[in-house]
């Protein structure tokens, strides 16, 4: 008699371990947004996991730049920015060029043309199919001060809610 009281007991405290485990899990934010300065302190932005940062040296409009890319990956939705910072003695049209290449760079990789909100530093949308897969892309380009930014979500349109997206580009705060 005590050897199955004693197993119903210890059943009844593993089950309650077990649904307390699960809920836990269950309760766990998919998106566990955090803010954080970017593009040297220039600004912030929320993202919704932990961030991997990468640079690189590149050509942009003419212009020798150390393009610095801040992102996080969930649910197939990749998050980023990436940003650079422009000479200092760049002229208005050289930083506008900067801007035009980054909105025409993410055009061209979704194979259309920008909408012309793009280029006016607006938010905007693009979709495509690619290898039977639809891949949205949600971005903003902009120019502050001599610092040039791309702010982008992308990934497939059921996960990348036009409220996510809103919720990532309004996270957006210059300083």
């Amino acid at each position: 008699m005590f050897g199955t009281s004693f197993t119903k007991l210890f059943s009844l405290k593993r089950a309650g371990v077990l649904a307390s485990l699960f809920l836990l899990v269950a309760c766990y934010p998919t998106y566990n947004w955090r803010e954080i300065p970017v593009a040297d302190g220039l600004a912030t932005l929320a993202f919704p996991a932990k961030v991997d940062t990468a640079k690189r040296n590149l050509d942009l409009a003419g212009m020798p730049v150390t393009f610095v890319l801040t992102s996080a990956d969930v649910n197939d939705v990749v998050f980023s920015i990436g940003w650079a910072q422009l000479p200092t003695q760049s002229t208005a049209e050289q930083r506008q060029s900067a801007q035009r290449a980054l909105v025409d760079s993410l055009a061209t990789s979704m194979g259309q043309v920008a909408p012309a909100q793009a280029y006016e530093a607006e938010v905007f949308r693009l979709q495509t199919d690619r290898d039977g897969r639809t891949l949205a892309l949600v971005a903003r380009v902009l120019v502050q001060y001599d610092i040039v930014m791309r702010v982008v979500a992308s990934g497939p349109p059921e996960v990348l809610t036009e409220e996510l997206a809103t919720e990532f580009m309004r996270s957006l705060k210059l300083r």
